[in-house]
């Protein structure tokens, strides 16, 4: 479905006065026929918040910091020296999306909340009939728009998001948690657009494991640099996602490497590698993955 089309903009709500009455209004702008305020687009994709210039404010603070993380591309799952690794991930969260959706099902409504440069939607694809991914970075938006022609993409903000209650079937939050400071209120943001039964797929890093903090010790540089706000391990971002308000169904520990990051991506590029690996931190450090995977609906409603 093009974004183009108003049928595009099912489940989603206008910033500014809350209605879902958002209309195409002229060339790469969308307007509310409810309040009239009218919302522009960067690079074809629309802008989707409430205060875009104090939004934009806060990008060019953190394209002026960290200018790689603005800009950077981020590579295919082919292209990464961590592919064999991205590989499992992506397998895993499929088998749980097929699991819960029955056999040839899509859902009607999928969300890649915070779809970077849209890699993953090129496969979320086959588990949603209308797919949407949002960023609030509008340059990693216009290459997901490069790659999706079929997905609505947008520019959001996950603390003030523009959708309906219960709005979404299936929600992928892949490995942005670990960057917001008020991480409770992005997870309560989500279970407010999350349906009754529906399923949130959450990744991050397990940062927060002994292994690898050991990592960051072993290089200050890294955690001078990183840009993570949280350093989570199952069982602190399973608290926090209990205390949001929702069921986690499944914890995964995925993935685990030597506690060196440069090493790390080096080595971990060969298969076989990577496979020893995960068959030795399985069976000798089950928990001290490098990835984690958590399942959750919403609490009390069964998937």
């Amino acid at each position: 479905m093009s974004v183009t089309s108003e049928a595009a903009y099912a489940g989603l709500v206008c910033p500014a006065c809350g209605a879902s009455a958002l209309q195409v209004s002229g060339q790469e702008r969308v307007a509310c026929g409810a309040c009239g305020e009218v919302y522009g687009a960067v690079a074809g994709v629309p802008v989707l918040v409430r205060n875009w210039q104090e939004l934009s404010a806060e990008l060019e603070e953190a394209r002026r910091v960290n200018p790689l993380w603005y800009e950077a591309v981020q590579p295919p799952e082919e292209a990464s020296p961590w592919r064999h690794h991205l590989k499992k991930r992506r397998l895993y969260v499929e088998s749980a999306l097929a699991r819960h959706l029955g056999a040839g099902r899509k859902a009607a409504r999928l969300l890649d909340l915070g779809c970077g440069d849209g890699n993953h939607l090129l496969w979320l694809a086959r588990y949603g009939e209308h797919v949407y991914g949002s960023d609030y970075n509008a340059v990693r938006l216009a290459r997901a728009k490069a790659l999706n022609a079929d997905a609505t993409l947008f520019v959001a903000d996950i603390l003030d998001y523009p959708a309906e209650d219960s709005a979404f079937d299936v929600i992928f939050f892949n490995h942005v948690i670990e960057h917001i400071p008020d991480d409770i209120a992005a997870l309560r943001a989500i279970r407010r657009i999350l349906r009754p039964g529906g399923l949130l797929v959450l990744g991050t890093p397990n940062e927060g494991a002994w292994w690898w903090q050991w990592a960051y010790r072993r290089d200050a540089a890294a955690i001078m640099s990183t840009d993570h706000c949280h350093f989570y391990t199952g069982q602190t971002i399973g608290l926090k996602m209990i205390k949001a308000g929702f069921k986690v169904l499944d914890t995964h520990h995925l993935g685990w490497g030597p506690p060196d990051w440069a090493l790390d991506g080096r080595i971990r590029k060969y298969k076989m590698v990577d496979d020893l690996f995960s068959l030795a931190g399985r069976a000798l450090l089950p928990r001290q993955a490098s990835s984690l995977y958590l399942l959750a609906t919403k609490e009390g409603v069964s998937a």
